[in-house]
C-alpha cells in the first residue's frame, strides 16, 4: 500500500496537524445507499493471523515542502517518531517514543502583516496509543490506529523574525495538539515492513 500563496498562521500549523485527520477526508459518507445484512448472511471472514506482541515503530513525516515568500526560503520540514507499541491486557497497544521535529515557515501570517520566517525545532516523549481493528488489505487482516499527545516535557525552540504572538501560538500548538495515524499491521514471525500511508502524510516502519 501506499497511497504561491503564503500558508500564514494557519498554514504553519498544518504541517503540525497533518496527521490529525485523513488527507482528503470525504463529508459525503451519508449519501451512500445502506447494506443490511440479515441474521446469518454476513460474509464470512478469515480468522486474523497473529498479532505481535511488540512493534518497534519509526514514523518519518511525508509532508509537502511548498515554496515561501522568496527563492531563499519555503514552508516544510520533517518530524520522527520512534519507540515500541506493547500489547495491552485488553487488546491495545502503548508506549512512549521519541518525537524529532524542525519546522520551516516563510511567509505573511495576517492579511496585512509582512512577510517574515522563522523555525522551529522540537523535541521530547510523546505518550502513543493505539487500537486494533479489521483491516481486510492487510496481510494480518488488522490495522492499527495509533494516537499521540506531547508530554509536559516537551521542548520547543522558535527562531526568526516574525511577530512574537505568531511565535508563541506556533510553540503552543506543537507542544499541545494530538495526533492520529492509521496503518496494517504485520504477523508474528514477519520482519521489517515499510509502508508510506496513503490517507496520511506519513512513512511508517515496523519491526
Amino acid at each position: 500500500m501506499s497511497r504561491r500563496r503564503s500558508p500564514g498562521l494557519a498554514g504553519a500549523l498544518a504541517l503540525i496537524t497533518l496527521a490529525t485527520h485523513p488527507l482528503g477526508a470525504q463529508s459525503a459518507a451519508t449519501d451512500a445507499p445502506a447494506i443490511v445484512f440479515a441474521l446469518g448472511d454476513r460474509p464470512a471472514r478469515p480468522r486474523p493471523a497473529a498479532l505481535k506482541n511488540e512493534y518497534r515503530v519509526h514514523l518519518q513525516s511525508t509532508w509537502p515542502q511548498l515554496p515561501g515568500a522568496s527563492a531563499e526560503c519555503f514552508n516544510g520540514g520533517e518530524e520522527t517518531l520512534d519507540g515500541t507499541l506493547a500489547a495491552n491486557a485488553d487488546g491495545t497497544y502503548g508506549g512512549t517514543f521519541e518525537r524529532h521535529t524542525r519546522l520551516l515557515f516563510c511567509g505573511a501570517h495576517g492579511p496585512a502583516a509582512q512577510s517574515c520566517a522563522l523555525t522551529l525545532k522540537g523535541e521530547g516523549a510523546v505518550m502513543m496509543t493505539g487500537v486494533v481493528s479489521d483491516d481486510d488489505l492487510s496481510a494480518s487482516g488488522r490495522s492499527l490506529r495509533v494516537e499521540w499527545t506531547p508530554a509536559s516535557t516537551n521542548q520547543a525552540v522558535v527562531s526568526g523574525v516574525c511577530p512574537t504572538a505568531f511565535k508563541k501560538a506556533l510553540e503552543r500548538m506543537y507542544l499541545t495538539t494530538r495526533h492520529a495515524v492509521e496503518f496494517s499491521l504485520t504477523t508474528a514471525g514477519e520482519g521489517r515492513w515499510t509502508e508510506r500511508l496513503e490517507n496520511y502524510a506519513w512513512r511508517v516502519e515496523l519491526e
